[in-house]
C-alpha cells in the first residue's frame, strides 16, 4: 500500500507484467509477472523465501483498488445478482491475481456469487467514471484520461465515452450540491474575462464569496453588456437566497447600470484596483486565471462548454484544496466524489453505460 501510495512506482507493462521500483535504489525495477496461477517477483527476497513480497502485493494492491475502494463505501449494500435479497452471509475467500475475492452466500435463494461492487457489471464502470471525472477537473485532457485507465487498470475505453461519463456524472454531482448549504459572505467580488468557446470569443462571468473564496457563479455569455451583468447577479442571489452588503467589481459600467435596475440594498464599489488594499478585485482575478489554466489544458472549451464550466465550480468548492484556508475547499469541509452523493444505488443507476 505504501509504494502504491507514493505514485510512479509501477509501471504496467501488460496484463500480466509489471516493474516495480525498488525503493533502495530508485534507478532499479523488479519485474512482477503472473505465471501458472500466481505472482513471481525477481527481488531477493521473493527468491528466497518463494512467498509473496512487498512488490507483489504492491501490484495486488493496485489492481484491486477500484473494488477496496467502493468496498470501503459506507452506501454500499451487498445484493445477491439472483433475487436482488441484501440478506446475504460472507462464505469465505477465492485468489486471483488481483489477490483474495470474497465469496457470500444468499439467505434468499441459497445460491453463491462473488462479493462485487454491484449486482449489475454496468455498475462496476463507476469508480472509473469518478477516477475519470476526477482527473479531468485537476486539469488531464480526455486522452491523458484514456491513457491512465489503460496504463493503470487496463480499462480501455474510447474518448467519447469518458466524455459522456463525464457529462453524466457532472449533472448528477451539480445535483447533489445544491443540497449542501455553506455560508457566504457579505461581500462579493465580480469579474469577468475573455475565453475560447469553439474557437470564439466569449465572456466568464465570475462572483466569489471574499470570505470564503466559494465560487457563487460561473456564467457563460456572449457579451459584458448590462444585461449580462443583470443576469449574473441576479442568479447569484438566487443561488445564495441573500443580497450582500457589498460587492467589489472593476470600473465596467454594465455592473452599474445593472444595479441600478436592481435597485438592491448593497454597497457598490467599483473600479477596484491591485494597488488598493481594501477594494481590490485579486481573489476573483486569481480564481479568473485558475479557471483560463483549466480550459488551455483542454485545449478551449467545446462541446457542452457550460456545463463542463458548472462541472468546475462544483470541483472547486467542494473537492479542490484551497491553500489559503488551510487545504480546505472553499465548503468548509473535505468531500471526495463519492461523498457527495448520498446514495450510491441511485448513481448506479443513472450511470449505467
Amino acid at each position: 500500500m505504501g509504494i502504491v501510495a507514493l505514485g510512479g512506482q509501477i509501471e504496467r507493462i501488460n496484463d500480466k507484467v509489471f516493474h516495480v521500483r525498488s525503493q533502495n535504489t530508485p534507478d532499479k525495477y523488479y519485474t512482477v509477472k503472473w505465471v501458472n496461477n500466481e505472482w513471481y517477483c525477481d527481488c531477493v527476497d521473493y527468491l528466497k523465501r518463494k512467498k509473496p513480497c512487498k512488490h507483489v502485493y504492491a501490484v495486488k494492491f493496485l489492481l484491486n483498488l477500484p473494488l477496496i475502494l467502493l468496498m470501503n463505501y459506507e452506501g454500499f449494500e451487498h445484493k445477491c445478482p439472483y433475487c436482488g435479497s441484501t440478506k446475504t452471509i460472507l462464505k469465505g475467500f477465492r485468489y486471483n491475481k488481483q489477490g483474495a475475492v470474497r465469496i457470500r452466500k444468499c439467505k434468499e435463494c441459497n445460491k453463491w456469487f462473488k462479493d462485487v461492487p454491484s449486482a449489475n457489471h454496468k455498475g462496476n464502470n463507476t469508480l472509473f467514471m469518478i477516477i475519470s471525472l476526477d482527473l479531468y477537473y485537476k486539469g488531464l485532457s480526455l486522452r491523458e484520461i484514456k491513457h491512465h485507465l489503460e496504463q493503470i487498470y487496463n480499462v480501455e475505453k474510447p474518448v467519447s465515452t469518458l466524455h459522456r461519463w463525464i457529462l453524466k456524472l457532472t449533472d448528477i454531482l451539480r445535483g447533489a450540491c445544491k443540497k449542501l448549504r455553506t455560508e457566504i459572505g457579505e461581500r462579493w467580488l465580480a469579474d469577468e474575462t475573455v475565453v475560447k468557446v469553439n474557437g470564439e470569443e466569449k465572456y466568464l462571468w465570475n462572483i466569489l464569496d471574499y470570505e470564503t473564496r466559494f465560487h457563487i457563479i460561473s456564467m457563460l455569455a456572449d457579451g459584458r453588456n448590462t444585461e449580462q451583468a443583470l443576469t449574473a447577479i441576479v442568479e447569484a442571489v438566487k443561488g445564495c437566497e441573500k443580497v450582500p452588503k457589498e460587492l467589489v467589481t472593476d470600473g465596467l459600467k454594465s455592473y452599474s447600470s445593472a444595479l441600478r435596475i436592481l435597485n438592491l440594498p448593497l454597497k457598490h464599489i467599483g473600479n477596484a484596483k491591485i494597488s488598493d488594499k481594501e477594494n481590490n478585485n485579486n481573489r476573483v482575478e486569481r480564481l479568473n486565471e485558475t479557471l483560463k489554466d483549466w480550459i488551455k489544458s483542454k485545449r478551449g472549451l467545446k462541446e457542452h462548454a457550460r456545463e463542463v464550466v458548472e462541472g468546475y465550480r462544483v470541483y472547486y468548492n467542494f473537492i479542490r484544496p484551497h491553500m489559503a484556508l488551510g487545504d480546505i475547499p472553499p465548503s468548509g469541509r473535505k468531500n471526495t466524489w463519492l461523498s457527495l452523493v448520498m446514495n450510491r444505488e441511485q448513481l448506479v443507476r443513472r450511470t449505467n453505460t
